[in-house]
């Protein structure tokens, strides 16, 4: 899922539930890992560092870990770690931290048993001087910077807190910090600006394993906030972690059909008219975006105000314009997943491409694929227009019809009771009987129409025209056919007059 720039993301309500249960799992003490698809992450444009700063304004205090190998100061070209320079693990070296016994401490991220790798004929690689290359750093290298850019947020480098402490862990002092107190501030890291995903699960397994060695119950220990993309961890690492440790939050279904509807018709062009039936068409416009976007906000905000006349027609064109106008994701992502199977908490191993592509969301309980995957697909499109015009023109179509039975009972040339058994809805014979006024006011306008052409009750042109419309939507529509533009605007004149 992608934003709007021109909408702020906290007025969401799907967004700001998502922040505040996060929010909730840190006061908890608990560590939590937020995971974001990768063109959210590391996209062009990506608000991932706009996202985090929404995080953040959730706590109270935190520590935010500088960037990897660059301290406070802006990367330069020459010094950066390119995310392609993440080298596999060292197995000549070691971090210089103690095991800790019976738990999972996240060494097993940082000894493995590949071989160093080297980088891919044409690969990018860094300068250090005029003339020599540099490789990116281990993985041993990159978990002892990131402890020490730690240590140094937290005051704890330069010498130990405790003279027992012969090891001088890092996270081990922090659960006596400098005043005997353990540090309970969430340390806070970027996933994208770290140089090795082991790192990162180092620092959120080994955090719940000293936690555990001290014995200090929920809430008074060491905890982290890592937000990250699969990309930035290891393999699996978010299916390894404890639930009880570590809360893991995928950035999956966060928006709902309100967050859509809100982006939408914060985005529309301004009515021109305070008509009752410009309403009521500007409400099927605004239905049918939020249907066919979905999750997936930045085209909803853009199309909203690019399809000004909301007629069914143009909407193909208005939609293409979009599109075209801004990355898609690969057409291979928007086929080959089937989308009959419920969405699930989070995104499985099938789904993770498309995820991280932004292909393919949750959405309202469904899951959804990217608009493109309507371009070429007419079929899906109606499906998706007739949903919108059902959803708002049912309930009014209903109550029109149940307003007409006045008519018809006003009007009958024959018995009502001989009027609503044979116009009237079937009947299980176990019913048992059903008062009258009960059986003409459910009485079906295509029943309605039966008996006005069977003489049964008796119509002027005005209310002949009217059944007419009402019973020729209402039958488009139950055989899931969207109107199309002249016979939506015909039924949302009648139903306004």
């Amino acid at each position: 899922m992608t934003y709007p720039t021109t909408i702020g993301r906290t007025v969401l309500p799907g967004v700001r539930l998502r922040l505040t249960r996060l929010a909730d799992d840190l006061e908890r003490g608990r560590s939590c890992l937020l995971l974001l698809p990768t063109r959210l992450g590391n996209g062009p444009g990506a608000p991932s560092e706009d996202l985090l700063d929404e995080v953040l304004h959730e706590l109270d205090d935190y520590v935010l870990l500088p960037p990897a190998a660059t301290g406070d100061a802006a990367p330069s070209t020459a010094d950066a770690w390119l995310p392609s320079q993440r080298a596999a693990p060292d197995t000549a070296r070691w971090s210089g931290l103690a095991p800790v016994l019976d738990y999972d401490d996240g060494l097993g991220d940082l000894f493995g048993s590949a071989p160093p790798a080297t980088p891919e004929l044409g690969a990018p690689t860094l300068q250090d001087g005029p003339g020599r290359q540099v490789a990116g750093p281990s993985e041993a290298e990159a978990l002892a910077d990131l402890l020490e850019r730690l240590a140094k947020e937290v005051n704890l480098q330069g010498g130990r807190a405790d003279g027992d402490d012969e090891e001088g862990d890092v996270l081990t002092r922090l659960v006596r910090c400098r005043n005997g107190e353990p540090e309970t501030r969430p340390v806070v890291v970027r996933g994208w600006r770290e140089s090795a995903p082991s790192a990162t699960g180092h620092l959120l397994r080994r955090m719940v394993a000293v936690t555990k060695e001290a014995g200090l119950p929920p809430g008074r220990g060491p905890r982290a906030l890592v937000v990250a993309t699969t990309d930035d961890l290891p393999p699996g690492l978010p299916g390894q972690l404890a639930r009880e440790d570590v809360a893991v939050h995928w950035w999956w279904g966060v928006a709902g059909r309100l967050d859509t509807a809100t982006v939408v018709a914060l985005s529309r062009p301004p009515l021109d008219s305070p008509i009752a039936r410009k309403q009521l068409f500007e409400a099927v416009a605004q239905a049918t975006i939020t249907e066919i976007c979905g999750p997936f906000l930045d085209i909803a905000s853009t199309l909203a105000a690019r399809w000004a006349d909301g007629c069914p027609e143009t909407l193909p064109d208005a939609l293409h314009d979009v599109i075209e106008a801004g990355p898609a994701p690969e057409a291979s992502l928007l086929s080959d997943q089937s989308l009959a199977r419920g969405p699930g908490a989070h995104p499985d191993e099938t789904l993770l491409p498309a995820w991280n592509a932004a292909a393919v969301e949750s959405w309202d309980g469904r899951l959804r694929r990217h608009p493109a995957h309507f371009l070429d697909n007419e079929h899906a499109m109606a499906s998706q227009v007739w949903l919108a015009q059902n959803h708002v023109l049912l309930p009014l179509l209903d109550a029109s019809r149940e307003r007409f039975t006045d008519i018809v009972r006003a009007n009958a040339r024959i018995p009502l009771q001989r009027l609503a058994e044979q116009y009237g809805p079937r009947r299980d014979p176990d019913e048992g009987g059903v008062p009258l006024t009960t059986l003409i006011e459910t009485m079906e306008v295509g029943s309605m129409w039966g008996a006005f052409r069977d003489g049964a009750i008796a119509l002027t042109q005005r209310d002949r025209r009217h059944l007419r419309i009402l019973r020729d939507a209402r039958n488009r529509l139950a055989h899931r056919t969207p109107l199309d533009g002249e016979g939506l605007q015909t039924l949302i004149k009648e139903l306004c007059r």
